[in-house]
């Protein structure tokens, strides 16, 4: 086949250009990092920011650590409102070509500037992820792309500079080569009703058969995908034999343009979902596609229970393997291993400090570098871009582990913000990931969505959760989960042994609470295609209304 034969040539084409200098920068960490360093600080030196700070002055990491101050993105909010509106390089002397989009921490979205080379950098990332994968499962190339993207362009400024996603702008400006290859139409991912779009998708995904890859960057999109697959596969299954989609004239005519050719009449197709809908048993992803070979999507932190529920779906012969640690701000590392959780940090691209999270919370502001990060040990990241963030507490927490060549490799652990404190306890979301873990393999279940919270006033944490069908022993889930969260913390178990904090509670959620959740999130202002769950929260600062979703409360 011809398509794969130029995906081939193109691999290797990455082989002996962007990977050979990804190893080379990966055996020279420190003196990679310092040359990004310059060069951030020597093309902005000129911006009001770098004016302020004195880039110009600024010869090694000491000077940078002592003149620029570390900061989140609301100090930064001026700078970007000011090059918007003026065109004045605040924050970058390139001006931005776009605004990448997240949510922020006081409810107004964050706009991170994205310049021209930074598109170039994640074009490049692209490649190299797509060698990655490809070298660990050629086949999985071997017939139909599916990826789940966000959208290109959400809207305008007034001065005309788009915001959204970059990597929708980069599936939208994908080469030739390999966008045959691909699913699902760039347009399609601009359907701002949710509805319209997943059943879109789903019409074209269900109408292929030879699907060989998936990508998603969160699991919860590959069960959803499944669950509606479920839902409306009677009607889908229909259009898909009479070559049309039912909801064609919801659709904005550049779509119905781009989906055109696609909708064909397809009997044996059809015939083939007939049989797999009718059976006795709820329809698996790899039931209805069984030819996937890779799947890749976040499968640590709290991404790591849906990671599990979502191999369930898939066939023994499919592969599921680590996406990267990526954000709205950046792509933080690069799986250059497929067998491991954690990936290489993007030291080629941006600049990289570190500091423990007891140190940070204690006031200490004594960064570490990229080569002196301690295997087993977790860290606050700080990151400086070419976009214009300048040493960014961006508020995650990733885990040293492993080594490639002389770089340590990282993984994403959880949001600095999943850390609660009722009476001192500090519980950590990585310390619920790990008890809900332990509580899935003893009492032999699997969650389909949890979430717990801390409730300062009644001094004690309420785990909300959803499972498929009735559960019979949350007490003894309540229990467990008490006991494992006081293994792990400490002080946990002294703050429990000693009243001031009191029994966790366990309770249940109707089917679809999960699902309401999530959309919630959607409409307070989190991305769909980068939905990232915060499973650890204080019950103050959420605002879903449990309380229409719950069954029954159970205590301990």
């Amino acid at each position: 086949m011809i398509e794969n034969l130029l995906v081939h040539v193109l691999m290797f084409g990455i082989r002996y250009t962007y990977w050979r200098n990804l190893v080379k920068s990966a055996k020279n960490p420190l003196d990679v990092q310092e040359k990004v360093l310059q060069a951030i600080l020597r093309d902005n030196l000129s911006t009001q920011y770098g004016r302020t700070h004195n880039f110009d002055k600024i010869s090694s990491y000491h000077q940078f650590a002592k003149q620029v101050p570390v900061i989140t993105y609301e100090i930064l909010r001026p700078y970007v409102v000011n090059q918007l509106s003026s065109g004045i390089p605040a924050l970058t002397a390139e001006q931005p070509v776009m605004y990448a989009t997240s949510s922020g921490t006081t409810g107004e979205p964050k706009y991170v500037p994205v310049v021209r080379e930074e598109l170039k950098r994640q074009k490049r990332y692209t490649a190299l992820l797509t060698y990655s994968q490809y070298a660990f499962n050629p086949l999985a190339f071997s017939g139909k792309i599916w990826v789940m993207a966000a959208s290109a362009v959400e809207g305008r400024f007034e001065n005309g500079i788009p915001w959204g996603s970059a990597s929708g702008f980069l599936y939208a400006s994908m080469s030739p080569t390999i966008a045959n290859k691909y699913l699902i139409p760039p347009e399609v991912f601009a359907i701002k009703d949710n509805s319209l779009k997943y059943d879109l998708i789903l019409r074209l995904a269900l109408a292929e058969n030879n699907i060989t890859y998936f990508s998603a960057a969160n699991p919860t999109t590959l069960l959803r995908l499944c669950a509606l697959a479920n839902q409306q596969g009677d009607v889908l299954t229909e259009d898909i034999e009479l070559g049309r989609f039912s909801r064609e004239a919801e659709l904005e005519r550049d779509v119905r343009k781009a989906i055109q050719k696609m909708l064909k009449p397809n009997p044996n197709r059809a015939a083939e979902l007939r049989r797999v809908f009718n059976s006795d048993r709820v329809a698996t992803f790899s039931d209805l596609w069984p030819h996937i070979r890779l799947v890749s999507t976040w499968t640590g932190g709290n991404c790591s229970v849906t990671a599990r529920s979502a191999r369930t779906q898939l066939s023994t012969g499919t592969q599921m393997v680590e996406l990267g640690y990526l954000s709205s701000e950046f792509c933080g590392t690069l799986t250059v291993d497929c067998n491991l959780p954690a990936g290489l940090p993007t030291i080629s691209n941006y600049f990289f400090e570190f500091i423990e999270p007891d140190e940070w919370d204690a006031g200490s502001r004594k960064f570490r570098l990229i080569h002196q990060l301690e295997a087993g040990q977790d860290y606050y990241l700080v990151i400086t871009t070419p976009s214009g963030l300048y040493r960014y507490f961006i508020n995650d927490i990733v885990h040293a582990e492993g080594v490639y060549h002389n770089t340590p490799l990282i993984r994403f652990v959880q949001k600095g913000k999943g850390v609660t404190n009722i009476t001192g306890e500090k519980l950590y979301e990585s310390q619920l990931t790990e008890a809900m873990s332990g509580a899935e393999k003893h009492l032999d279940f699997h969650p389909d969505f949890y979430l717990m919270l801390a409730d300062v006033e009644r001094q004690t944490y309420h785990l909300y959760l959803e499972v498929n069908g009735m559960m019979e022993n949350t007490a003894e889930l309540a229990t467990y989960l008490d006991n494992a969260l006081s293994d792990l913390n400490i002080e946990y178990r002294t703050k429990r042994e000693s009243g001031r904090l009191h029994p966790l509670e366990v309770i249940l959620l109707k089917q679809g609470a999960g699902e309401k959740y999530r959309a919630h999130c959607i409409q307070s202002g989190q991305k769909d295609g980068q939905f990232k769950m915060v499973t650890l929260q204080y019950a103050h600062q959420c605002r879903f209304p449990f309380q229409t979703t719950q069954l029954v409360t159970v205590a301990i």
